[in-house]
């Protein structure tokens, strides 16, 4: 995948950061609640991929104000949306002006069919069969679903089965929620937004 610089005019812009950068001073840079939050982690690599995560909060947000709403969506008192994701050796963070949700994912091995049986809904699944590639089409769906739950915020309180990411979009109660896809190496992320003008690549930050 070829890296880009943001583009400014789009109104949801996904910028990664490589968890291999992060050093132990960089936790003093990150926010007193993104520190909570990774000292909890008992892996020091997980600790470094939350690191990283605050690191692109701090950088694209220096002048936001960061708290949680009730479902435990973080926010922004300005009013501009993000969300976080991480895995790997990459964290991903995505930023706009509507509702937004980001997941990342290594891909891995896994029994494509059984496992989306817990978590796909019939479309899903008919596309999951479907298909020639079966891993790629699992994480596909995979973070699409991940990352609509999270647009939706009180997704995370429902079954998975209950949102079907197997179109371009997916509409509940008048609200129509967009979705884009990215791969690179090995790695599928997905972002889903209220707004459709998604950048055309990820960005890298340099941390």
């Amino acid at each position: 995948m070829k890296t880009e610089n943001m583009n400014p005019s789009a109104s949801i812009r996904v910028v990664l950061a490589d968890v291999r950068e992060v050093r132990s001073f960089h936790f003093d840079e990150i926010s007193e609640q993104r520190k909570k939050h990774a000292v909890r982690y008992k892996q020091e690599a997980d600790r470094r991929r939350s690191i990283a995560a605050g690191l692109l909060q701090k950088r694209l947000l220096p002048d936001s104000e960061v708290f949680t709403d009730s479902f435990g969506k973080p926010r922004t008192n300005g009013g501009v949306c993000f969300n976080l994701s991480h895995s790997g050796d990459y964290a991903a963070m995505a930023v706009g002006s509507g509702e937004v949700g980001v997941d990342i994912e290594q891909m891995r091995p896994v029994n494509a069919l059984k496992m989306g049986k817990v978590v796909f809904c019939e479309n899903e699944m008919q596309l999951l069969r479907r298909s020639r590639d079966r891993l790629g089409c699992f994480f596909d769906l995979w973070t699409k679903k991940e990352a609509l739950l999270k647009c939706m915020g009180e997704g995370f309180y429902r079954s998975a089965k209950s949102v079907d990411v197997s179109g371009g979009s997916f509409a509940e109660n008048g609200v129509v929620y967009f979705f884009k896809t990215f791969h690179f190496s090995d790695y599928t992320l997905s972002v889903c937004s209220t707004v459709s003008d998604f950048c055309r690549d990820v960005s890298f930050l340099k941390i």
